[in-house]
């Protein structure tokens, strides 16, 4: 009698291991989507911060020209006067 208490443990035990297992592997796909998905929205902010340094320099470079052309038409102005 005591063998087929042994052998009782031993299989709750093995079903306990197994369902612990199906457990982990749910959660080791979770985490997999997880990950793939912060790369992903790293890689995307990686690609926006050099969109917004490429506006930004041409920002820049918009200002300086409306600064010329506004030196300009107050040169341009003053002469007239």
């Amino acid at each position: 009698m005591d063998m087929f208490r042994v052998f009782d443990n031993l299989d709750k035990k093995v079903e306990k291991l197994l369902a612990r297992l199906t457990s982990l592997e749910a959660d080791n796909e979770k985490l997999r989507g997880d990950l793939a998905a912060a790369r992903k929205a790293e890689k995307d902010a990686g690609d926006n911060r050099g969109a917004v340094d490429r506006l930004e320099k041409e920002r820049d470079q918009v200002r300086e020209r409306l600064e010329k052309l506004i030196a300009a038409l107050e040169t341009a102005d003053e002469k007239k006067a």
